[in-house]
């Protein structure tokens, strides 16, 4: 089973293997097959009701030749309705020097960073701080349970692409650009989402037509090119083993054997599991007692000048409790008291150590009733920095999200 996750949530290891995949995928040819494809699919992935069915499909292949060189490989989606900036909001997660790249240069579009500056890519000369937008709209038509409402979410998901601009801002050829299938499997992701959430209304259809359509987009209709033949368009597929591929066949993606991490509690507990693979490294916050700071310790484990009366040393002590050769001359017997006194010049300031006292204000702890509640506060940790803190945060969110 594939765990497809938001790509801020990819850990350091995670984006390397991606990237890693997509760049053998192209060195042994097979990825240059999937721009050829999706070139002649454009007037029936597109524009009408199999939009959904088509790429889902084309992502699944894509998926799984990236799985034939690393099994552990899924692809990740671009959530374009978020900023997908660190927590300091100091950098962008997606368009990292070590996942997608930067930005086309100011005049030649050209994409000179990240793991695929050797593609010449072109790309628009974005600000990295800004992203497509379009949330609220693609709300709407994840609120009605019509399928096509719904699918008209193909429009949201073009702005997505206009946005990059340069090979994805161009349909025939946007799969030049690794960025295309993040974006599409985060339209899968939609499409998941709204079955998921409609899948209990009385006579809900997670897809339309069921006939009467164009050729190729009806719930029964085969696919080309895995339909191995011409139809419905007069060009030869990139195949020649016919298959059988229908949207019907793809409205389960569960049985299609990946999850999504927005979705499935699979994915949700194959982040929470790593917790005990990072319990020797977890911050000291939430170590075990033996591994807290001096100031959350059992009593006995204060320093000695901050330990309840009864536990510190007598020497620093109140001079009540203080054993008499220790306590000032007022308070000793007489026969305990020296019997010359230096002169005052020669005599020293004080006749013991120092008492300890107490000033107001000058408390070095805060009080209980004064603590703020950290409860529901987010880790102070960069994911990319430190991977097993990102797991764990996502996994700490998770938690909360199931109260």
């Amino acid at each position: 089973m594939g765990c497809r996750k938001n790509l801020a949530r990819l850990t350091v290891a995670e984006r390397q293997a991606f990237t890693n995949a997509v760049n053998q995928l192209r060195a042994n040819g097979g990825y240059d097959t999937y721009v050829t494809q999706h070139q002649g699919a454009m007037g029936h992935g597109h524009g009408g009701p199999a939009f959904f069915p088509w790429h889902r499909e084309y992502l699944l292949r894509f998926e799984r030749d990236l799985q034939a060189i690393d099994p552990n490989v899924s692809v990740p989606y671009w959530d374009w309705t978020d900023a997908n900036l660190n927590s300091a909001g100091t950098e962008s997660l997606i368009w990292r020097n070590d996942f997608m790249g930067g930005p086309g240069a100011a005049g030649t579009g050209a994409v000179t960073t990240g793991p695929f500056a050797a593609w010449g890519l072109i790309r628009n000369a974005f600000n990295i701080f800004q992203f497509p937008g379009t949330g609220g709209t693609i709300a709407n038509f994840m609120a009605s349970s019509n399928y096509t409402t719904f699918r008209q979410i193909e429009a949201p998901h073009g702005a997505a692409h206009v946005w990059v601009g340069g090979f994805v801002g161009n349909a025939s050829i946007a799969p030049r650009d690794p960025v295309f299938w993040l974006i599409h499997c985060n339209v899968d992701r939609l499409w998941a989402e709204w079955i998921n959430q409609n899948a209990a209304t009385p006579g809900f259809q997670p897809f339309l037509p069921l006939t009467g359509g164009p050729l190729g987009h009806n719930l029964n209709d085969t696919m080309w090119p895995w339909n191995g033949t011409t139809t419905p368009f007069g060009q030869l597929p990139w195949t020649v083993t016919p298959e059988s591929i229908r949207p019907a066949d793809l409205l389960d993606y569960r049985a299609l054997g990946y999850r999504y991490d927005t979705i499935d509690p699979e994915c949700q507990r194959i982040v929470k599991s790593r917790l005990k693979d990072l319990k020797d490294r977890l911050p000291k916050e939430l170590t075990p007692k033996e591994r807290l700071p001096k100031e959350l310790t059992p009593k006995e484990r204060l320093p000695k000048e901050i330990q309840p009366k009864e536990l510190q040393p007598k020497e620093l002590q109140p001079k009540e409790l203080q054993p008499k050769e220790l306590q000032p001359k007022e308070l000793q017997p007489k026969e305990v008291q020296p019997k010359e006194v230096s002169p005052k010049e020669l005599a020293p300031k004080e006749a013991g150590p120092k008492e300890i006292r107490e000033v107001p204000g000058t408390d070095p702890f805060i009080r209980p009733e004064l603590r703020p509640d950290l409860t529901n506060a987010a880790l102070g940790f960069e994911p990319d920095l430190n991977p097993d803190i990102a797991a764990l945060r996502d996994a700490l969110s998770f938690k909360r999200n199931e109260r």
